[in-house]
C-alpha cells in the first residue's frame, strides 16, 4: 500500500506537505529508505495539486536524502531545480538554505573553491530574507572553508561577521564555536595573546551553555596555547581538567587529540619515553575508530619523538607514513612533515657520506 494512503501512524493523508513533514522526521532519524518513499508519494500528490513552493521543498529534500546516500549528482541537480523555483517565486530563505546544502556537498566533496562561491550567493539570499541565523551558519561553513585553504586572516574576518550574526539571533553555544574558531585561527597566525582572548570567551559560553564537549576542546587548545608559550604546568593542568571530562564526552576524536597534546607536553618537557607510550596507544585507538586524520597526526609526532629518541628508522617509516596520510586526508601539517622527512634523509645521507 502507498504511503500517500497509509501511512505508518495507521491514518490516511492525501496532503503532501503532511508527508513531505514525515518525511523529514525520517530523514532526521537516518532513514532514507521510508523517507524517499513519502517523498516520492507527496511528488506525485503535489503533480496533481501543482504547489510550486511545496515542490521546491520537495526537491530541497529530495537533494537531503541523495547527500545522505552520498547520490552526489542527482543531490545537486534537485538542490538546483529548487533554486530555481525558489528564485522564481521570490522565497529567498528557500533558495539560501538550498544554495547553502549544495555548499555543504561541495565541502564534503573537497571541492573548496565551489563550495565557497556557492556560500557568497547563499549569504546574498539569506541578507535578503533576513535571516541572521541562517546567514551565520553558512558564514561559519565560509570560514570554515578560508581556514581550511590557510587563509587565516580572511578567515577571521568571515568569522567575525558569523559572531555578529549568531550575536544578534541570541545563539550563545553557535557564537561559542565561532569564537572557539577564530582563537585557532589567530594561534596559526601566531598571535597568541589574541588566541587565548578567544579562547577564554568561547569556554565561558561553552560552560554557561553547559557544552562539555567544547568545554573539553577548549580546554585542549589551551593546552596547546600554553605549550607553544612555554609554560608546561599551565598545560598539563588544563590536560588533566580535560581528560576529567573525557569521562562524559565519551569521543574517540577528543580521545585522541587530547593524546596527541599530553604526548607533545611530554616531549617538550624531557621525557620523549613517556610520549611514545601515550602515542603508541592512541595510534592503536585512532585507528580502531578509522580516525585517519588523528592517525596522520598522531604518526607525524611519533616520528618527533622517535628522533628525539635517536630512533632513525622508526621516525622515518612513522613520518613517510603520516605523509601518505596527510596527502590523502588533506591534513595541515602535510608541508611540516615532508620538511622534517627531507631533513633526516639529508642528515643520514651527510653521515653515510661521511
Amino acid at each position: 500500500m502507498s504511503v500517500a494512503k497509509q501511512n505508518i501512524n495507521g491514518f490516511v493523508t492525501h496532503s503532501a506537505r503532511q508527508l513531505l513533514e514525515l518525511a523529514r522526521d525520517w530523514v532526521r532519524q537516518g532513514n532514507t529508505s521510508v523517507a524517499m518513499q513519502l517523498l516520492n508519494d507527496a511528488f506525485s500528490l503535489n503533480d496533481r495539486d501543482s504547489d510550486r513552493l511545496v515542490k521546491g521543498d520537495l526537491l530541497k529534500e529530495y537533494g537531503r536524502v541523495y547527500m545522505q546516500v552520498g547520490d552526489w549528482d542527482r543531490a545537486e541537480d534537485a538542490f538546483r531545480q529548487a533554486e530555481a523555483i525558489y528564485l522564481d517565486l521570490g522565497e529567498y530563505r528557500g533558495a539560501a538554505t538550498t544554495v547553502r546544502n549544495l555548499a555543504n556537498l561541495k565541502f564534503q566533496l573537497g571541492r573548496f573553491a565551489e563550495s565557497d562561491t556557492l556560500c557568497e550567493k547563499a549569504v546574498d539570499w539569506a541578507t535578503k530574507a533576513g535571516d541572521f541565523q541562517l546567514r551565520a551558519t553558512i558564514l561559519n561553513t565560509q570560514g570554515a572553508i578560508k581556514s581550511i585553504e590557510g587563509k587565516h586572516r580572511d578567515a577571521i574576518k568571515v568569522f567575525k561577521l558569523c559572531l555578529s550574526d549568531f550575536r544578534k539571533s541570541g545563539n550563545k553555544l553557535r557564537q561559542a564555536y565561532v569564537l572557539h574558531n577564530i582563537g585557532l585561527a589567530h594561534y596559526e597566525l601566531g598571535e597568541f595573546e589574541k588566541s587565548k582572548t578567544s579562547f577564554e570567551e568561547a569556554l565561558m559560553l561553552a560552560m554557561e551553555s553547559r557544552d562539555t564537549s567544547l568545554v573539553e576542546i577548549c580546554y585542549q587548545n589551551f593546552a596547546k596555547l600554553y605549550l607553544k608559550l612555554g609554560d608546561i604546568v599551565a598545560a598539563r593542568s588544563l590536560i588533566v581538567l580535560a581528560q576529567e571530562l573525557l569521562g562524559t564526552v565519551k569521543s574517540p576524536a577528543l580521545t585522541a587529540d587530547l593524546a596527541i597534546v599530553e604526548a607533545t607536553a611530554y616531549r617538550v618537557s624531557g621525557d620523549p619515553a613517556k610520549a611514545g607510550d601515550i602515542l603508541d596507544k592512541a595510534l592503536e585507538k585512532a585507528r580502531e575508530n578509522n580516525l585517519l586524520q588523528h592517525e596522520a597526526e598522531i604518526l607525524h609526532e611519533s616520528g618527533q619523538v622517535a628522533l628525539e629518541r635517536g630512533q632513525t628508522d622508526l621516525a622515518k617509516s612513522r613520518l613517510e607514513a603520516a605523509i601518505k596520510l596527510f596527502r590523502q586526508t588533506g591534513g595541515a601539517q602535510l608541508s611540516e612533515a615532508v620538511n622534517k622527512l627531507k631533513n633526516l634523509e639529508s642528515a643520514a645521507g651527510k653521515t653515510a657520506a661521511a
